[in-house]
Parts: C-alpha cells; structure tokens; sequence
C-alpha cells in the first residue's frame, strides 16, 4: 500500500506534515545546539585566521628590517642619463664615480652586391657565413710592445704640404682603431695601413716637406705605436716593429687565438737529446695550477731537465726556442707525445744536429694570420716558389719559402715588380690578386713554381681572362681546445643542457654541461671521448667546429639529439645524423642555392635556419641593380663578426656596420684611462657593486653619484607601521567589549590574543641594548597612541640616520640583540609553521570543528530516520482509521431483505392445509 501523501489526514483531519515538524523541533534540540556550537567555534577560527594571516604581515616586515643591506641602500644619479645609468643590486660605496661612454656595443650588419629584384632567380651555388675568423684580425694594443701595450693619448701628424692635426687615441682597442682614426681624421693627408708587425703612412697631400709624427704633450702613444721616430721627406714611412712575444702573454691568444692543446696530466712533448736519454714533458701536471700564459709554459720547460733543455723567446720576439745543453753524438728532437700535438702547434717538431730547435711563429702581425692557422689549423706545409703573369705578358717568380703570415705571402707577390697587387679578399676568408696593367695581350695567371704545389694550396693557381683572382676560404682555424664555450657561436655561448650521442650500434651516452662544468670546447671533447661509445671526437678539418666519428661498426646511424629543452648539442652544431660515419659540427653556415631560388627564397632560407642572423631583402631604388641582400647578426660584439662568402653565386658583401664592443673609460683622465670592453652595453659591477649601461657614445665625462640613503630603509620602517595598526585594528575588533548590552568580540578573552596584544605591544615599547647609541623605536620617530596605534614621523628617523647610519643599522639588525632579529623571533613563537601559539590554536579549532561536523552528520541521518518513522507511523494510523471508516459505512449499509414468497405459492399452500 503506497504513503499517503496529504499533510492533513483524511480520515483523522490531523496534520500530519505539523505534528511531525513540532515531534522533530523536540528531537532535534540536541542537534541545533552542535550546529549552534559549531558556527561558533567556525567563527573563532576565521577570526584566529585573519589575525594569524595579518600577524605574518607584521612578520614579513619585520624580516624586511633585519636585512643590513636595507640600511646600506644607495641612491644612483648620472650626470648625463641619455648616455649612460648605473644601478646598483646590492650595495656600492658612496661616492661620485666618472666615466666616459666612448663606444657602443654593435652588431655586424653587412649587405650584398645589387641585385636586379628580389623576386628574379639568382643562379646556383651557394652562400656560406660565420662568426669570426677573418684572416686580418686585429691585435688588441694591449699585447703590443712585449705585453707593455700602448699608452692611450693623442698624437700629433704633419703631412708633407704642411698640414696637421691631432688624432684622438684615448679609446682605441686595436690596431684596427687606430688606422681608422688616422684615415678619417680628416685634417692631413696622410692614411694608415698595416703591414706585417708595423704601421705604414702614406702622405697624399703632394707637398715637399717632411712626414712627420709627434707626440701630444707628455704622451708616449706615437712611441709606443712605433710612429714617434718618423720625420721625413719621404711619401711612405714605415713604423718600428711592436709585435713580439712575452712572458705574460696568454696561452689562450697564440696561433690566432687557438692557444696550446694541452691535456692535464699527459705529457706533451717528447724530447731526445744529444746525449740518448729522453724526457716525456708534461706540460699541464696533476695537482700544479695549469699554465695560463707563455712564461708558465717557458717555466715549465726549464723545469723540468734544467741541466738539460733551455726555453726562451728567440731573438725576434716571435717564436720559441729549446736548447740540448747535452753533448753527445745523437740528434737533438723534439716530438709530439702520443696523441698530443703541443710540439707542432709551437713549431718545435724536428730534429737538428746543432743544440737549438727553433719553432715556427706562434704570434702573428698587426692584422694578418699565420699559414699555420690555415687549413683548419694544420697549416700549408712548406711554401716555395709560385709564377706569376699579369695581363700584359709580363712575368715574375716569386719565392715564399720562409713565409710565415698571409701578410708575407701579399708583402712578396706586391713586390714581384708587376702590376699585381695582392690584398686579402672581400669576404675576408683569402686573398685575392687583382690585374692593374689595364692590359688584356695575356690572361691573368698564376701558377705553381715548385714541387709543393704552392700555388694551389694558397688558392690562386689559375690562368683566367679576368682582372682577378680570388683564392676562396683558406679555413683559417677558429676553433681550437681552448676556444671557451662562452665565446662560441659569436659570443652567443653553450647552454648548460644535456645531449645524447647514439652510436651506429644503437649504444648511447649523455653529456650533461651542467653536471661537467666545461669551460673550453677541448673539455667538451675530452667527455665525449670517455663515454665508450667508440665515437671519437677532435676539431674538425676546417678548424671550424667539433667533429665526432663513429667506429663501432654497427648498421645504424651516428646521431647527437638535445634532451627536454636545453639547446647545447644544437648550440655545438651536433645535432642530426652523421653524413657517413661523421657528424660535422661546423660553425660554418651554408645554404645551397638551387636554380629556383630568388633572393626572396633565399632570405627565407636564411631565417629558417634560425643561427643567430637576420636575413632581408633591401632595395635601395639606386641604379640597375637596386636590391641587395642585408644580414644582420643578432648579437653584439667584436667576436659577432660576419665573414660571408657568396662568390659562388657572383655576389660580393661590403660591411655597412661592423661587430665591435662597447668600450667605457674608467676615470676622467685626458690622457687615456683604463679602458673595459663588453660585448653588450652593459657592464657589471664596473666598480663593486656599481653596473653601467650605456645607451650612447660620447667623450665627454659622465659622473656618477652614489649617495647613502635612508629612504628604503624609512619606507621599510613605514610599512612595518602600517600593518602593525591593521594588526591593531583587528585586535580590538575580536576583543571587543560592549557594556552597554553586554556583546563581546569573537576572540574576547582568548590566550591567544592576550599574548599576541602584549607581546607586540612590549615589542614596539622596549628599550634594547646594543653596541649603538640608539635603543628604542621612539628615537626613530615611532610612537604609540593612546588607542594604541604607531605613528611614524620619517623626519625624524631621517634626522637620526643621517647622524649615525651605522648605530640605526644596528638597532635593527645586531645579531641577537636588533629589534628585527628579536620582534621576528617572538613573531614565530605566535605565528611561525613550528607549533606556534595561533596556528596551534588554528588547528585545535579545526579538529573541534571536523567532530562537530561528524557528530552533526550522524544526527543529520539520525533525525531524518526518526522523521520517517513518525510520517510512517501517521501515515499506518491514517490508513488504519480510513479502512474502520470504510467498514462502518459498509455495516450502515446493510438492510433486512425478506424471503421472497410468491402470492400463489402461498394459497396452493393454505388449501394444501385446510384439506388436510
């Protein structure tokens, strides 16, 4: 039988749904009072919350006032921002700081010969481009003069018709600077040019009187350029010789930057002398800091057989020299040990019968490279003799035996006395020799002159009915052992990720930078090399990049991949599959130029790659050939130095803005102060603590003024004010009393707020002790109100920071004994994580507050079961008094119904009768 669903009964008229409701007011007494208790205890806790949450406030500024440094805090101000801020992320020493903003960092921006569109095909071939390597790099003045360098100041040129002019040096970095100041001086007509280890100056104004080079006041500069001596009536002057070799020079700047191959702790050198005995040189031994520079690598040597073998710099200044000071009837020989290559890269590899071994120069000219450094460091190997024959017939032998640097082989082919001249080539990766007879009886031709083929290793054989003759990429090595990571990819550097290297076999091993810490790429070589995965890695042929071989003979593929999201194998150009059993690590870029490309394609091609340059089409509307191809590295500094070589598909690139560094003078001196490079135009902690950036260039003094100030640290102290009064105003909320009607605060009598009232209020009151002369917060202008409230009164503290900064300091943060130090101690006992008093209380509220809400759920199920069983019980009595009611009505119903005779029944019976 299903419940009967009306609230009124309709049998009994009860109301049921009411009398339920009154039976369940009853029952739910004990219930209402959990609930009631438990919005209560709800209501403490939010309470305690917020007073915890807002406590921490106080808590974090305290912690902001314990800090020395906040005390210390500077306020930076430069006298010309428009050139040049500083700042400053910890603390720096009062004081006013001068500088000169003399050069802006730059990247390398190069455009290419005109092309007709950007949309026309531009032929095949390809072009090829990387950072650095050009073969008439500049030295730094610094490591002219034997390691004294030049003395930055002016100098003082007349020319021959008498007119003069001072060029500024005072910020020059390389030789390359200073030919660029005398050229674009612009008061005399004189140029500058390099060759070899000197300066040249040519006078073009036609006068008659004397070439002559002075100093400006008490300078040295023109001295120390080896231009000083010169004063004469002559068109052309040459310089002295300031390239040599010394002591102090660094290992990683010999051989054009490649340094020495040395291997810790494996010898380097293996020596014979004339005696027979022999000596394994270990130049780099365990437990001894490694040679940084040339004279530790001489000390070294006159180390280790001292008896025996004598080092020094020859004569010239530009080699090293090993005496046998053995007798005896051996040959005295100098080898690499195994698997080194030290004694070849010194030139020292050979044998004698006399007692001294000369090695080959390890220090090249003003602007020039070593042969050595070419063909990806191995060098050409002997030179000899080349034929020459200009475009008139005439013909010359020119001998090169004996050259050391490209600048020799131009020097010699320039005086040949035939009307070739040779330079270094416009992409700066050759030479070239061009035709100026104007004549065309004969092509222009040059040919090998001797059986080492000279002429074809240098790049120039050739018989062509052209004006020129360009010897290409000679692969003047720019990456060695001990190129540093952080100078890779053109300053760009190694990510510090991890890579895997998979052999043909399927075997695989990792190299995690982060974990190994490499500084040099020779570092990177030597973990690769002990992975035992039969993959040999060596710089490559061109000298350009690391080189991994693959020898485990398996079916597979070599293969370099990056791991998650660092880019190191990809910064060291390994990732992708070998070509073979080799996988190139090149830092050469080159894209191949098919018969469908346009300069646009090209472009396109270009900024895929994504390798730190930015390719565009740029029309300059001159001429028939208005489009050009611009490439703008993305990086500053000097080592982001394009070299490009199109030549292939006939284009030939000028350089509209060179890669260089910024350069910022420390000092006001007029006479050169000490200069500080950097490959952005920021430089750090410039003076400790100070950084600079510049944001333009100019020669005239910047000062920079660091005052002491308090202002963070009254800012600090002002913020500790404001949330111990929005602690303050919560205090007095919760612990309200209201007498009139007798209402309390939430937290009205708590131990908890008594604790925290008292404590703080103590805290912000006492006097503390310290070393200082201040000793309370009232001396700093902190007081407290009648209503118990901070005031702050920053005149004051000012007032008092600027008689002692060092006793305010104190009163802060002496250890143990600072008001931070002990106000935040007391904070952590009352709010800290650690079973402090309101987080302890906190959870006590919580855990009573989870068994109110457990007790009122199991009276929830309770009363809704009692709930049920009285409408069951209403619902069973209705039903029953309906079925009563029901049969009632039915007895009422019933009526007394005769027996049904009929009237001749009843006569035949009486006549039945009366008969009988």
């Amino acid at each position: 039988m299903g419940r009967i669903q009306a609230s009124t009964g309709l049998a009994t008229g009860i109301d049921i749904q009411g009398t339920v409701q009154k039976l369940m007011q009853v029952e739910s007494i004990p219930h209402d009072d959990l609930v009631s208790r438990q919005t209560e205890v709800k209501a403490e806790q939010a309470a305690v919350t917020d007073l915890t949450a807002t406590a921490i406030g106080v808590q974090l500024a305290v912690q902001g006032l314990k800090k020395p440094a906040l005390f210390n805090a500077t306020t930076i101000n430069s006298s010309n921002p428009n050139v040049l801020t500083a700042s400053t992320a910890s603390s720096v020493a009062p004081g006013q700081y001068q500088f000169i903003p003399a050069q802006l960092a730059q990247a390398s921006n190069v455009v290419s010969s005109g092309l007709a569109s950007s949309d026309g095909l531009i032929g095949t071939g390809s072009l090829s481009f990387r950072f650095g390597g050009q073969v008439d790099t500049p030295l730094l003045l610094g490591e002219l003069n034997g390691g004294a360098g030049v003395a930055r100041g002016q100098i003082r040129i007349t020319d021959r018709s008498g007119g003069t002019g001072v060029v500024d040096l005072r910020f020059a970095q390389t030789i390359d600077d200073v030919v660029n100041a005398i050229n674009n001086s612009g008061t005399v007509s004189v140029s500058a040019s390099v060759d070899g280890d000197h300066l040249v100056l040519t006078d073009r104004s036609g006068g008659s009187g004397n070439l002559r080079v002075q100093e400006v006041g008490s300078g040295t500069t023109a001295a120390d350029l080896g231009l000083s001596g010169i004063n004469a009536a002559t068109n052309q002057a040459s310089g002295q010789n300031v390239v040599r070799l010394f002591n102090g020079l660094q290992l990683n700047t010999l051989r054009d930057g490649n340094g020495l191959s040395l291997r810790p702790a494996v010898p380097e050198l293996s020596v014979t002398f004339h005696d027979g005995s022999t000596r394994q040189i270990d130049l780099d031994p365990t437990g001894v800091v490694g040679p940084k520079t040339l004279g530790d690598v001489l000390n070294r040597l006159n180390t280790v057989e001292p008896t025996k073998l004598k080092a020094q710099i020859s004569a010239d200044g530009k080699r090293i020299e090993l005496t046998d000071l053995t007798s005896g009837g051996g040959n005295f020989t100098v080898a690499d040990s195994a698997g080194g290559s030290v004694a070849t890269e010194l030139g020292l590899a050979g044998t004698t019968a006399g007692n001294t071994l000369s090695g080959s120069r390890i220090v090249s000219g003003l602007a020039t490279t070593l042969i050595s450094s070419l063909n990806g460091g191995a060098g050409l190997g002997t030179l000899g003799a080349i034929n020459l024959t200009d475009r008139s017939g005439a013909t010359a032998s020119v001998n090169l035996a004996g050259a050391d640097t490209l600048d020799d082989v131009i020097d010699r082919i320039n005086q040949a006395g035939l009307r070739i001249t040779a330079s270094y080539n416009q992409a700066d990766n050759g030479i070239a020799l061009t035709d100026t007879s104007g004549a065309s009886t004969s092509n222009l031709i040059v040919a090998n002159g001797d059986a080492t083929n000279s002429a074809a290793k240098l790049g120039i054989a050739a018989n062509v009915a052209a004006t020129t003759i360009d010897s290409g990429n000679l692969d003047r090595q720019s990456v060695s052992r001990a190129t540093l990571l952080s100078s890779y990819n053109g300053g760009q550097g190694v990510g510090t990720g991890t890579f895997k290297i998979t052999n043909s076999q399927g075997a695989t091993g990792t190299i995690n930078l982060a974990t190994l810490k490499p500084t040099t790429i020779g570092d990177v070589i030597d973990a690769i090399n002990n992975l035992g995965l039969h993959v040999a890695a060596q710089i490559n042929t061109t000298g350009d990049g690391i080189v991994l071989t693959d020898s485990a003979g398996g079916s597979g593929t070599l293969s370099a991949a990056d791991q998650g999201t660092g880019k190191s194998a990809a910064n060291l150009h390994l990732t992708g599959a070998a070509t073979g059993t080799t996988l190139d690590g090149s830092t050469t870029i080159k894209i191949d130029v098919t018969n469908t490309d346009t300069l646009d394609s090209l472009v396109q091609k270009i900024n895929d790659l994504g390798v730190g340059v930015t390719a565009n089409a740029l029309n300059d509307g001159s001429g028939s050939l208005p489009t050009h191809l611009s490439l703008i590295g993305n990086v500053t500094g000097s080592a982001a130095g394009l070299v490009i070589d199109g030549s292939s598909l006939g284009l030939t690139f000028h350089e509209l803005t060179k890669a260089q560094d910024a350069v910022l003078q420390v000092g006001a001196s007029t006479t050169g102060g000490s200069l500080i490079t950097s490959a952005t135009n920021t430089f750090k902690s410039i003076v400790p603590g100070l950084d600079v950036t510049l944001s333009g260039a100019s020669t005239d003094v910047v000062t920079v003024s660091a005052t002491q100030s308090s202002d963070n640290a009254a800012s600090a102290l002002q913020l500790f004010v404001d949330q111990y009064n929005k602690l303050r105003d919560k205090l007095d909320t919760y612990t309200s009393y209201n007498a009139q009607d007798g209402t309390t605060g939430t937290l009205f009598g708590s131990n908890e707020t008594l604790h925290l009232d008292s404590d703080l209020a103590n805290a912000v009151g006492a006097t503390y002790f310290n070393d200082g002369s201040v000793n309370s917060l009232a001396e700093l202008g902190v007081t407290i109100g009648q209503d118990g409230h901070l005031t702050f009164d920053k005149t004051v503290f000012q007032a008092a920071y600027n008689a002692n900064p060092t006793d305010v300091t104190d009163f802060f943060t002496q250890d143990k004994r600072g008001f931070a130090i002990q106000t935040d101690s007391m904070l952590e006992s009352l709010v800290g994580q650690n079973n402090s008093l309101l987080v302890t209380r906190e959870d006590a509220l919580q855990a009573q507050n989870d068994d109110y809400t457990t007790q009122i759920n199991a009276w929830n199920t309770r009363l809704s079961n009692i709930q049920d069983s009285l409408l069951n019980e209403f619902y069973q009595m209705e039903s029953i008094v309906s079925s009563i009611k029901a049969n009632a009505s039915a007895i009422s119903q019933i009526q007394y119904i005769p027996p049904a005779y009929s009237t001749s029944t009843a006569s035949s019976g009486s006549s039945s009768s009366s008969t009988g």
